[in-house]
């Protein structure tokens, strides 16, 4: 299945060399989580402060669904 993953802020290093920007299109297995793509690219768990599918916040646990859109932030700070 395909889905849509995007990776803000200073997580964008960790996209594959097939993305475009802040976004990638992944192939993904039936079942596969949010927390299991963010392991697969390489993503420090401990360091995201949130998470979204199709623009709803979302649990690590989320089972990624044909076509979704995730996103996941670090923590950002600012004025």
């Amino acid at each position: 299945m395909k889905a849509e993953i995007r990776l803000f802020a200073s997580f964008t290093q960790y996209l594959p060399p097939n993305a475009e920007g802040q976004k990638a299109k992944l192939d993904l297995d039936e079942g596969t989580t949010i927390k299991d793509v963010l392991k697969q690219l390489g993503v420090p768990l401990n360091t995201v402060k949130l998470v979204f599918a199709n623009g709803v916040h979302a649990d690590m646990n989320y089972v990624i669904q044909e076509g979704d859109r995730i996103g996941a932030f670090p923590p950002v700070a600012g004025g």
